[in-house]
């Protein structure tokens, strides 16, 4: 096994595209990382240097200690799992999850007497481990099925037992569940982390859905228009994001934000302001970006927990409740500006309604209007 490490990797196509920029990563080994973003911002196109699958225009790629920028596919010791599967249609699910370690295993054998009873015996080989992984993700019983006789999700498990098999230094996943209904991408995320866990193989992992990244990943890179926004352990980057982008795009609903300027120690809106938190340096009279997750807007008569102040408490109207059982999605105004809450179902507001709200002032965001960044 072996971490993976970028080193100010840049992929040009063309002449001026730059699907990856000048890109700094270390994956630490038996790490299970997360490559995350919109569409087009460079995620694949990174995960696909690593395989060999792309030629880097710059920069070094390294598998362990060793530069694999010129190293061919096949010698990089790694295993990929398609969003597709990938599976041969013509073989059953067995000879699919073997067909690699036959490859590599069988094919430097001279078939003759003398080698006989070796070959026997990386056959045998093999086969212990395919019905092993086959066990290990119950699929077992469909060894004898082609894959068009397979649901999705088995297919799915099909490809990632082909890459288990391998026992790689690396596996390298390209949105593999983006194919499956809701309810058995939940459950193959859990299957994905206790693997993991037990095989101890580094993972690098590409996805567009900023759920799977929290969920799965031990750390999350955001990559947007080919350049790293951050990187670090989920639970952080969701409370301490470094810019407006990586604030937006990690959370459901997302952040809302609003036009502010600092104002003596205040954070001061067209419709409200807000004490800035303690000891965040903004100075007086500065433009910034103001970020309230809808999580930290309370209806204020359902704040056991916290303590309302006329600091923090705001006249809303409610203009749309969207009900998801534990809780409401609530669109609320405050003057003409809207935002977002997700506020208790035990809550007796009522749509059109004017209420009294409150923010949790500790946990706001602040950012430089015209940077963009984070302001700690």
């Amino acid at each position: 096994m072996a971490g993976v490490a970028f080193k100010s990797v840049t992929k040009v196509y063309g002449k001026d595209v730059k699907a990856v920029d000048n890109l700094n990563l270390d994956i630490r080994d038996q790490e299970f990382m997360v490559l995350v973003g919109p569409s087009g911002c460079g995620k694949t196109t990174a995960l696909r240097m690593i395989a060999g699958l792309e030629e880097a225009t710059a920069g070094d790629i390294m598998i362990g200690e060793v530069r694999v920028n010129d190293v061919p596919p096949k010698d990089r010791d790694i295993a990929m799992v398609f969003q597709n599967y990938a599976l041969y249609p013509h073989m059953n699910v067995y000879d699919n999850i073997a067909f690699g370690l036959r490859l590599r295993e069988l094919k430097g054998f001279v078939w003759q007497i003398s080698h006989m009873a070796e070959a026997k015996r990386v056959k045998e080989d093999i086969d212990k481990r395919v019905k092993e992984v086959a066990r290990m993700l119950d699929i077992e019983k469909y060894l004898h099925r082609k894959p068009k006789e397979l649901s999705g999700g088995q297919r799915q498990r099909v490809a990632l037992a082909r890459a288990i098999v391998r026992k790689p230094k690396v596996f390298l996943m390209d949105e593999p569940l983006s194919n499956l209904d809701a309810k058995l991408r939940v459950q193959t995320r859990a299957e994905l982390i206790r693997l993991h866990r037990q095989l101890g193989i580094t993972t690098v992992y590409v996805t567009h859905d900023q759920v799977e990244a929290m969920t799965m990943g031990q750390r999350m890179a955001i990559m947007r228009d080919g350049v790293l926004q951050q990187c670090d352990e989920p639970e952080l980057v969701y409370q301490y994001p470094a810019n407006k982008f990586v604030a937006g795009f990690i959370g459901s609903p997302p952040m809302n934000f609003i036009d502010a300027v600092i104002q003596d120690g205040h954070v001061v809106t067209a419709d409200f302001r807000l004490p800035v938190p303690a000891g965040n340096p903004v100075a007086n009279g500065k433009k910034v970006t103001l970020g309230i997750r809808p999580e930290d807007i309370f209806d204020a008569n359902l704040t056991m927990n916290f303590a309302k102040t006329p600091e923090n408490t705001v006249m809303v109207k409610i203009d749309v409740l969207e009900p998801l059982g534990p809780e409401y999605v609530a669109y609320i105004a405050i003057g003409k500006t809207n935002l977002v809450a997700t506020i208790d179902n035990e809550t007796k507001v009522k749509e059109n309604q004017t209420a009294e709200f409150c923010v949790n002032i500790d946990r706001i965001h602040i950012f430089d209007a015209e940077t963009e960044q984070a302001i700690r």
